[in-house]
């Protein structure tokens, strides 16, 4: 039998994955970013390769998260501890995100918005999310301590 594809844990783990991941590309295919008139070509490789880095750090923490599921018999303990790597990977791009604003000149916006769009909150509760997903996963694995799930 293997571990159920839908649970809470996994669903919030999955709703942050796609939230950053996705909402980088609508957040910064525009004029604020990618299209940014005064924008050189270098920041414009940077910006593509952090978008693309959230792809492929949503794409590794959703592997770990669902593994479990199309692999029968796994003990609870390795279900929980794909379940840690989910959250720990998942949570990357946004904490990268949040420890972004202590280099010298940076901003939590560009021009033409004049405040800032919620950044911060955005990447610290994805973050947060992410442990609360793993914290519900784990306590529900504990219920079933030594099963194969």
């Amino acid at each position: 039998m293997s571990s159920p594809a839908f649970t809470p844990g996994r669903a919030i783990i999955t709703a942050g994955n796609l939230m950053y991941s996705i909402g980088a590309y609508i957040a910064d295919f525009n004029e604020t970013h990618v299209y940014h008139p005064s924008w050189p070509g270098h920041a414009r490789f940077h910006n593509g390769q952090t978008m693309s880095l959230g792809i492929c750090l949503a794409s590794m923490s959703l592997y770990f998260a669902y593994r479990p599921v199309f692999t029968a018999g796994m003990s609870a303990e390795a279900v929980r501890q794909n379940m840690l790597w989910s959250a720990v990977i998942g949570s990357f791009y946004c904490a990268a995100g949040m420890s972004a604003i202590l280099y010298p000149g940076a901003q939590w916006y560009d021009p033409p918005l004049t405040q800032d769009p919620g950044q911060r909150w955005l990447f610290s509760g994805i973050c947060v999310a992410m442990g609360f997903g793993y914290a519900l996963e784990s306590w529900r694995l504990g219920k079933g301590k030594g099963k194969r799930v």
